[in-house]
């Protein structure tokens, strides 16, 4: 058995340098690869007509398929999956008992053409996994094909979730998430989700003694052009990973390591052929209950009419192409009551006044200007 905290107190010895940053893109990828020496294989073209790489580790019987980035914004699945090449590559005692019985193929950057744009879609707007029947983005194509290549017996699909998700009814994050996919809109239970519930259950049972009641589950909606829907429909027990957020781990170094520690547990549960899945049902479900910032208890004036308000502001990024960075703006999302909302980070603005860009929010969206001690935001960034 895979000691995951003796695993965590040396993770940086499996922690790929140069790939820290959200954005992460092909030459990013490729420059990774390159210092891990790792042999990758070309399995078709984007639309732009960038090169989607595969690559295989292990000689085991059981055969996985994982593939992250199919939005080419969530690069958390990506990142940690080099962590798990470079833990294989170390040849430890580990690594050598999951090799031995399971082998892997890896699609890292299924939509190099999104990552290059920072969006979850690809170059001609289409939500790949939104795309399942139609099959219209050359991407999920390359996916498919590979699918029906080989004969896999469990299917990884990696995505980032937002930050607005906390766990059932309390005050932590989803730093996880998961889902055993329905195949029916009745969100039936056959042997195809049991195993894809197993391993969930058996992650979320490890992973509880370090990040505990930071781990929820997605419901079981059924989404008929999805592709853990559609996959599960044709039998493949296919885990669906969410990445989210950590305190204060905006770019998801924390949950990187989580994820990669969550993906070694997985593929355990596949060596040990778990079968109970009995407390699937027991993860929280999560809700969208948080907010990357409020502020709280505003006096908003104009003339004689004043309003005590809460402020709720999430975060949005935009991509700089003259500064080849992501900027993040603090956006104004909703105001009055919030006390239903936790944020992230929350201020007192014990009645202080904010001047509003417009007279009385017409456009909540747009941003404000206000000071409060030494914070102080204006046309939606941020200055200490």
């Amino acid at each position: 058995m895979i000691d995951i905290k003796k695993i965590e107190e040396i993770y940086a010895q499996f922690y790929v340098e140069g790939i820290a940053e959200k954005w992460l893109r092909l030459p990013d990828l490729e420059k990774a690869l390159s210092l891990l020496s790792i042999p990758k294989e070309c399995i078709g073209y984007s639309f732009m007509k960038q090169p989607i790489y595969k690559i295989s580790v292990g000689n085991g019987s059981k055969r996985i398929l994982i593939w992250s980035q199919m939005h080419g914004n969530e690069s958390t699945g990506t990142r940690a999956m080099l962590d798990i090449i470079k833990f294989f590559l170390s040849k430890n005692e580990f690594s050598e008992q999951l090799l031995s019985q399971i082998s892997f193929d890896f699609i890292p950057l299924l939509n190099p053409d999104g990552a290059d744009l920072y969006s979850r879609r690809t170059a001609v707007g289409i939500d790949m996994n939104r795309d399942f029947l139609s099959k219209s983005s050359v991407e999920l194509q390359i996916l498919l094909k590979q699918v029906n290549k080989e004969k896999y017996h469990y299917l990884f699909n990696l995505h980032d979730q937002r930050t607005i998700f906390n766990v059932g009814k309390t005050k932590e994050t989803a730093t996880l998430s998961f889902l055993a996919p329905s195949y029916n809109i009745e969100q039936s239970v056959n042997e195809t989700r049991q195993k894809t519930m197993a391993i969930i259950q058996y992650i979320n049972d490890s992973l509880q003694t370090l990040i505990p009641g930071k781990i929820g589950r997605y419901t079981a909606e059924f989404y008929p052009r999805s592709t853990g829907d559609n996959f599960t429909m044709q039998g493949y027990p296919c885990v669906l990973f969410e990445a989210g957020h950590y305190p204060n781990d905006w770019q998801r170094e924390q949950t990187r390591k989580y994820l990669f520690l969550a993906i070694l547990k997985a593929m355990e549960a596949i060596r040990k052929e778990v079968k109970d899945y009995t407390r699937y049902d027991n993860i929280p479900e999560n809700k969208q209950l948080f907010l990357d910032l409020i502020v709280r208890n505003v006096l908003v004036k104009k003339d004689d009419n004043e309003a005590m308000v809460d402020l709720g502001f999430q975060y949005k990024e935009f991509v700089n192409i003259k500064a080849n960075r992501l900027d993040n703006v603090l956006v104004l999302t909703d105001v009055g009551d919030l006390n239903h909302l936790f944020g992230h980070e929350e201020i007192d603005a014990k009645k202080e006044v904010y001047t509003s860009a417009q007279d009385h929010f017409p456009e909540i969206e747009k941003t404000i200007t206000c000071e409060i001690g030494d914070f102080r935001l204006v046309n939606g960034k941020r200055i200490i």
